[in-house]
């Protein structure tokens, strides 16, 4: 599940419960259809409320990466908890989106 707030250019999701599989499927059909508003050029992804991500949440943050470096915007992933916190430095994530602390973004 998500809730999606826009405020200006930058656009904050928040993303809760798991984001395996079937959720990170839903998850990117929402996020696409939010950044086919090309002013957007910041993603934000607020990952306070989710309890659970698997490689296919990595999968689904890599390919929204994939579309805002190709319009020159930029990702940012805050208010990650220890467990998610993991899988980003085991995928390598925390190389290429800026990560900040704390969460509740939207």
């Amino acid at each position: 599940m998500l809730k999606i707030k826009k405020n200006g250019h930058i656009l904050v999701v928040r993303l809760t419960g798991e984001v395996d599989h079937y959720a990170s499927l839903q998850m990117r059909k929402e996020i696409e259809e939010q950044l086919k508003d090309r002013a957007v050029d910041r993603l934000v992804l607020d990952f306070s409320d989710v309890t659970f991500m698997d490689s296919s949440g990595v999968g689904m943050i890599i390919g929204r990466y994939k579309t805002m470096t190709a319009r020159g915007g930029q990702v940012t992933a805050c208010g990650l908890h220890p467990p998610v916190d993991r899988l980003f430095h085991m995928a390598g994530l925390h190389r290429i989106i800026d990560v900040e602390p704390s969460g509740r973004q939207g």
